[in-house]
């Protein structure tokens, strides 16, 4: 009898595990369902085809170079190179010779100027002694007495020599030129098409 009951409870069971093992696959459908993903497809809008993404790469790489070099024009031809003061024969030897006695870089300009009428950029270098009658070498290449127009001994800033002060007032004339801006936009305009209300009394 007990075995009997056994079996029973066994049949039983199963057939409750059955069951739940079917709603959990029924579950599993209806989840691989929901969550089935749909394939991608990409239809061309308006017939617009965008570029492959090697292309783009490419291109702006190309940009990069593009606009670099536009940046360098634009310096180049926004530049403006002050003309400094003419010197004479004497002036210009007093400081080369303080260049090749005291190993001090100079900077020169010269007299010439480039086809758009501006002075070229200033040559610097560190000159050795090297002096004819009509010409001088600075940096291997030979420059004419004629065309020298200013000559100076180049300053370099020390990377020691800070000075805090100066920069408080670099501010301080930036705030100012700031505050002026401000005011001008803040100025009211007239509008003559106004006309005020009478006050009735």
């Amino acid at each position: 009898m007990q075995i009997a009951l056994w079996k029973a409870d066994v049949r039983l069971l199963a057939a409750v595990l059955l069951e739940a093992m079917q709603a959990v696959c029924l579950e599993l459908k209806v989840l691989k369902v929901m969550v089935k993903r749909t394939k991608k497809t990409f239809t061309d809008y308006n017939q617009y085809r965008d570029r492959p993404f090697g292309l783009k790469w490419a291109t702006a790489y190309a940009m990069d170079d593009l606009m670099k070099g536009v940046i360098e024009n634009e310096a180049w031809a926004t530049k403006e190179v002050v003309g400094l003061e003419l010197m004479n024969r004497e002036e210009i030897d007093t400081i080369l010779l303080e260049s090749f006695l005291y190993h001090k870089p100079i900077t020169l300009q010269l007299n010439t100027k480039d086809e758009f009428g501006r002075f070229l950029d200033p040559v610097e270098g560190q000159f050795l002694g090297e002096a004819y009658e009509d010409y001088f070498v600075l940096n291997e290449q030979a420059i004419y007495w004629t065309d020298v127009r200013h000559i100076s001994i180049k300053e370099d800033e020390k990377w020691f020599k800070v000075d805090y002060f100066q920069d408080e007032e670099a501010i301080r004339n930036k705030q100012i030129k700031k505050e002026r801006n401000i005011e001008e936009e803040i100025k009211l305009i007239k509008n003559e098409y106004y006309q005020d209300f009478a006050d009735d009394d």
